[in-house]
């Protein structure tokens, strides 16, 4: 046992003052025979018994009262649950408390509330002579306030700090711990670390923190360690990550979602339930069985009834810690597109008709466009306006009424397909629809004729491919080389770029000649392809590439594979949004309501908010409050922050020195009472029962 306060023990010497008392008292008077008295004196000894068994009990309650007093002004406790007792003296003391994602964790009580408790508990044991200060170990670390004698102000802030949803750097709060002291003129410092000890946020493989004296010199401090976990293990398991694909072959607006889990505990898991939620409602549910320490995945679908944006989530059934149990994503859902197919060269033999075998591209299952169909004459007539993109199959040049109607369409944000045939005459497409295309047309070039016996290996074939572009990222692996292997037996050549038009070139021939171009123009967008989409001049309609190649380019016209590209974001980090040009993004808000400031980025990059606090969906405003739905994302906890996996006392004080590191806690609110409060209420049952006793005398 050792005491905060030892010079109030001289005030035991008081509990001699009962004894003498009683030893004077004993002295025996000279007897002087009195005759009238002796029947008083025969009548008295019947109760001296009872008197002397009065006084004893006097005596010890006086002396109790006393020897209590004095013993609790001292303030004693027990070394072996007392983090007073390992004090190595008087000492300037730090106290880091961990608000990391473990601290979540909750078996009926969180451990944060654990946390706060032994913080503050750890506060009051102090020394009224020693200087103290609290650092919040967050992803910023801060001393709250300069060691001092505040203590009000300390246990206030301990009081309004919260757990966060990351794995924290303990061993950077540590460092800022021992900082704040260098300052204190005191010779010994203590850093009391309140924290459940997670392997992710303490690194026992950097050197332990260090002080520095008055003089500039290094000084270990001595360590408190405070185990909110009380040694036990945190089993944990956590949705991990999602990946969302089309699945064309559920029918139109369909998805699937591949869930990964992550199980972290040491024991295994079966039948955990997941939910699948489109906008907070659930619409499909699985179960999934997990090893011990093991991974898993599992696959739900959806089909959405119309497009656009969405708020999808995954969600296991809830664990100790259920903030890493969901995971979601904010999709955008390709909206139904209307296409206008302008047939050049129609025929009553379908596989010869020039838009068989794209209208069956774009009309296939999952397809997310509605194809009509016209021939040259009745296209004119139409209204372009009830309609996303057109396509021009081997069409001879539009008349001049045409051409400015397309020309207009395509500026306020129309999409515009262009496909070459044996009806394109270059010089007269130039003068009608110039000012459209990428580039002009140059001449028609016959690589080998189609019925010649040697055509198949003298045909061209493509060489390059830009696999960064929206409309050919499926193409890589198998699917590029079948690309690749395209035999082309004409194609159109283009003149060099256009004057003030960005040109993209996506595919070229072995010979250097592009074949895919694409560009925009005012709000629109034009592909155009060089070569025939029926089987003339090239074979690329009976290729496996050409369905998905048709339905990408159509998507990319319309601008909906741009709002199919998923932001990913993690807590605690940034998140960077790419607006259109008339948007003006403000605030990113969180499920909890808080938010994100945007800032701009230079030279048009778009815009960046961070580090985002907690995890969920986003929404995204503008100044005036307007929410950009496109622009929603969601963020999600880092997998390692899930890992709950600790280090081991042993291992601790292997890492900070076994001469310096203490272990304490109160074990919660429950006993944290202190001796010396026991013996005041003593002390106070003492008097009163003395008082009882004289007044009974």
């Amino acid at each position: 046992m050792t005491f905060a306060q030892p010079w109030f023990l001289l005030g035991t010497l008081a509990a001699f003052i009962p004894l003498l008392v009683h030893l004077f008292d004993r002295r025996r008077p000279r007897e002087v025979p009195f005759a009238a008295l002796d029947f008083v004196l025969r009548s008295q000894k019947r109760t001296a018994s009872r008197l002397r068994l009065k006084r004893l009990l006097l005596y010890l309650l006086r002396t109790l009262l006393l020897l209590a007093v004095p013993i609790a002004l001292a303030k004693p406790s027990f070394a072996t649950a007392d983090a007073a007792l390992t004090r190595h003296g008087v000492a300037a003391t730090a106290i880091v408390l961990d608000t990391s994602l473990a601290l979540r964790w909750s078996d009926g009580t969180r451990l944060f509330d654990l946390a706060r408790d032994e913080a503050k508990s750890a506060l009051r044991e102090l020394a009224p002579e020693e200087p103290a200060t609290v650092v919040i170990c967050s992803r910023n670390p801060a001393v709250v306030a300069p060691a001092g004698f505040a203590r009000a102000r300390l246990i206030t802030a301990v009081d309004e700090a919260a757990p966060g949803f990351e794995a924290v750097d303990l061993n950077r709060c540590l460092e800022v711990a021992a900082r704040s002291l260098d300052d204190s003129p005191l010779p010994n410092r203590r850093l009391v670390l309140v924290s459940a000890l997670t392997q992710g946020s303490l690194r026992l493989e950097a050197p332990p923190p260090l002080g520095a004296g008055v003089k500039g010199e290094k000084l270990k401090p001595e360590f408190v360690v405070r185990d909110v976990a009380k040694g036990r293990d945190l089993p944990n398991r956590a949705l991990v990550d999602v990946h969302a694909e089309a699945a064309p072959q559920l029918g139109p607006r369909a998805w699937q979602f591949t869930f990964t889990v992550r199980n972290f505990a040491k024991e295994a898991a079966r039948d955990v339930e997941l939910l699948l939620e489109v906008d907070g409602e659930v619409v499909q549910k699985g179960f999934v069985d997990l090893a011990a320490e093991g991974t898993t995945q599992k696959t739900l679908s959806w089909r959405f009834a119309k497009g656009g944006v969405a708020t999808v989530t995954g969600r296991l059934e809830a664990d100790a810690l259920p903030d890493d149990d969901a995971h979601s994503l904010v999709l955008s859902v390709p909206r139904e597109l209307t296409a206008l197919i302008i047939n050049g060269s129609p025929s009553p033999q379908k596989y010869k008709d020039e838009a068989f075998f794209t209208e069956a591209a774009l009309s296939a299952t999952g397809s997310p466009v509605r194809a009509v169909m016209r021939d040259a004459d009745a296209a004119w007539r139409e209204k372009l306006t009830g309609y996303d993109v057109v396509l021009l199959l081997n069409v001879e040049a539009p008349p001049p009424e045409a051409a400015q109607g397309l020309a207009q369409f395509v500026n306020e944000g129309g999409g515009l397909f262009v496909s070459v045939g044996d009806r394109v005459d270059p010089d007269a497409w130039n003068a009608s629809m110039g000012a459209v295309l990428p580039r002009k047309l140059r001449v028609i070039k016959t690589a080998v004729e189609p019925g010649q016996p040697d055509a198949a290996t003298r045909a061209a074939r493509l060489a390059q491919v830009a696999l960064n572009h929206p409309v050919m990222v499926p193409f890589t692996g198998r699917a590029r080389e079948g690309l690749l292997s395209t035999r082309f037996y004409r194609y159109a050549l283009f003149e060099g770029d256009a004057q003030g038009v960005e040109t993209e070139v996506l595919g070229t021939m072995d010979d250097g000649a592009p074949v895919f171009l694409a560009s925009r123009r005012g709000k629109g967008r034009v592909f155009v392809f060089a070569s025939t989409v029926d089987r003339d001049w090239s074979d690329l309609p009976i290729r496996t590439s050409f369905l998905p190649l048709m339905q990408r380019v159509a998507g990319w016209l319309t601008g909906t594979l741009d709002e199919r590209e998923e932001v990913r974001a993690k807590v605690g980090e940034t998140v960077t949004l790419k607006p259109d040009p008339n948007q003006s993004p403000a605030w990113a808000r969180g499920g909890s309501g808080a938010e994100v400031a945007l800032t701009a980025l230079p030279q048009g990059g778009g815009v960046t908010g961070g580090p985002l606090a907690e995890p969920g969906p986003y929404l995204v405003v503008d100044a005036k409050g307007t929410t950009l739905e496109r622009l929603g994302f969601a963020a999600a906890i880092d997998a390692g922050a899930s890992n709950l996996a600790r280090h081991g006392l042993d291992a601790l004080s292997e890492w900070l020195g076994e001469e310096s590191v203490r272990t304490a806690g109160s074990g919660g609110p429950e006993s944290s009472t202190p001796l010396w409060t026991w013996l005041i209420t003593l002390a106070v049952i003492a008097f009163f029962l003395e008082g009882l006793l004289l007044r009974k005398a």
